[in-house]
């Protein structure tokens, strides 16, 4: 998708449109405080990306990460894994209270593992929409509700180029609506690290 695509996906203001954004939203190099980073995770999320926020080749000073999605309601998503038998486990190592021999292989049993199973119950709604996540898909962690909360992210304003197609994403919004019961639409919400960054392309 090129530069000029961005207009078309619903999550990105249209070519032109400027939002009045908060201050703190100001390039800047210096470090936010303690309180500009409260006070950014108590703004809310942006149904539509401001343009002022989307990478530019031009600019020294590139913007805040954001990421589109959900924030995570855990007990949900738990609770669908169990029922549609999508619960993840991993191999953990066993604390031992005796000294090993020296050679003995350390003991390791198999846990229940509820950040895997989050991710592939997210996985598995995707997929029944035709959304592919990438294989290193992870959990993100972004400034909302006044505090640090994990997310559901399906990509950012730097990667808006692997942005599903807007058929696509309000198919897995109903489909998330009918199996989980989200009814909140997917936003933009800035990753925890919240800062401005040094253009890292020529």
């Amino acid at each position: 998708m090129s530069r000029r695509s961005f207009k078309k996906l619903g999550s990105v203001d249209a070519l032109g449109v400027v939002q009045d954004l908060d201050p703190l939203f100001k390039p800047r190099s210096i470090p936010y405080s303690n309180e500009d980073i409260d006070h950014v995770s108590n703004l809310p999320g942006f149904t539509a990306l401001p343009r002022q926020l989307i990478p530019n080749e031009r600019p020294v000073m590139q913007p805040p990460l954001y990421y589109y999605g959900w924030k995570i309601d855990w007990d949900k998503l738990l609770k669908y894994a169990e029922d549609n038998d999508l619960c993840a486990y991993a191999l953990q190592e066993v604390d031992d209270d005796f000294e090993d021999e020296e050679n003995e292989p350390e003991a390791e049993v198999l846990v229940y593992d509820e950040c895997s199973t989050v991710l592939k119950v997210l996985r598995n709604l995707a997929n029944d929409v035709g959304i592919r996540l990438p294989t290193d898909c992870e959990l993100r962690s972004v400034l909302a509700d006044g505090t640090i909360v994990p997310f559901f992210a399906l990509y950012s304003n730097y990667e808006l180029a692997e942005a599903p197609r807007k058929a696509r994403l309000s198919s897995l919004q109903d489909h998330l609506r009918l199996r989980i019961g989200e009814t909140a639409p997917p936003k933009w919400f800035p990753d925890y690290d919240f800062r401005w960054r040094q253009r890292y392309w020529q």
